[in-house]
């Protein structure tokens, strides 16, 4: 978990949320490098995984009990740097997943940090549905269907999921 990520779990801690990391670490050989003589390993490298490649944290209130721009309920968290704020607002609400996680009653903060007067200090932005892109699905069916449409289009198949009809010699061609 990134120096980020800690400040802002424990940000979230001390508003009352109990928060756990949905990242994963993927480790594996680096590509060039070669065996240890004396023993085999390799030079391993490590590769962070967000759940669905947008969340960082997940964070769960039961209630408000009061407390001013704290939204109860389930709260996926994106935590980030203020320079890379815009970037992933931008991935966030080109994403499916993310679209769906909203429709599904839970919230999106993105949280980005800066320093300022050498104090870190959290910029809170709240994400809602009318910031998401045109046409991304509604519904999880619609999403397992856009899926396997897409990954049709990537072996050459077209959308229809029909296989292509065979070619028309130019000669047999009405116009």
């Amino acid at each position: 978990m990134s120096e980020l990520q800690r400040k802002s779990e424990a940000l979230l801690r001390q508003r009352g949320y109990l928060t756990a990391s949905v990242e994963r670490r993927k480790r594996f050989p680096a590509p060039k490098s070669q065996p240890c003589k004396s023993c085999g390993s390799r030079q391993m490298i490590d590769i962070a995984h967000d759940l669905w490649n947008v969340f960082d944290l997940i964070a769960i209130r039961p209630e408000n009990n009061g407390i001013h721009n704290v939204a109860p309920g389930i709260v996926f968290v994106q935590v980030t740097s203020s320079s890379n704020h815009a970037d992933r607002r931008n991935k966030i609400i080109a994403s499916s997943e993310a679209k769906l996680c909203l429709l599904s009653g839970a919230s999106i903060l993105i949280q980005s940090w800066r320093k300022k007067e050498s104090r870190w200090q959290a910029l809170d932005e709240w994400i809602s549905l009318d910031q998401f892109v045109f046409g991304l699905p509604d519904t999880a069916e619609q999403y397992y269907e856009a899926q396997a449409r897409k990954k049709l289009l990537e072996r050459g198949l077209p959308p229809s999921r029909t296989l292509p009809l065979a070619l028309v010699p130019d000669s047999e061609m009405p116009f």
